[in-house]
């Protein structure tokens, strides 16, 4: 009788749900409409991106900084997103964690061993996440000139199969 009455209040839910949603101005699409991920043709520029933000690069590039090694890698990421998987070498420095005050001096120290005129590459998680772009831009404010934002990311960076450092208890 109770499993009945679940049942019953779960398909009646789901009828409104989506009954508002259908409704709704500002509905949430069924499926998710991402573009592709870039070819390695060019780099993936976010619909935010604005005049004066630092240059977007392309997959094939960032790889190529990579093998040369001759970039700095920071991954905008959450701590636990990074831990689980980033390009190898890179520096966390998670954006939402980011001290409301003296963000400068916290970001300088995250870097302190980098030249503010060094090649650093920004990424975060791909296409859905614009951690990158506010980083780098934060960056930009704070001095740092030879910036590039790799925007589809560590999605990008495995689609094409290359390395990735995990922690342990990660799964692949």
């Amino acid at each position: 009788m109770v499993g009945k009455q679940v049942l019953v209040i779960l398909l009646l839910s789901f009828v409104l749900g989506t009954a508002t949603n259908l409704l709704s101005p500002n509905s949430i699409p069924f499926i998710g409409q991402y573009r592709e991920l870039s070819s390695g043709d060019g780099p993936i520029v976010p619909p935010t991106a604005s005049e004066g933000d630092p240059p977007f690069i392309a997959i094939d590039v960032a790889e190529m900084e990579f093998s040369l090694k001759s970039a700095v890698f920071i991954d905008a990421r959450d701590s636990e997103e990074f831990i689980c998987g980033t390009i190898p070498g890179s520096i966390n420095i998670p954006f939402d964690y980011l001290p409301e005050e003296n963000t400068q001096q916290y970001v300088d120290s995250m870097l302190q061993s980098i030249s503010k005129d060094a090649h650093i590459i920004v990424f975060c998680s791909g296409e859905e996440c614009d951690l990158s772009l506010h980083m780098a831009r934060n960056l930009q404010d704070f001095g740092y000139t030879n910036l590039s934002i790799l925007f589809g990311g560590a999605r990008e960076w495995v689609n094409f199969e290359l390395e990735l450092e995990r922690g342990e208890g990660c799964e692949e």
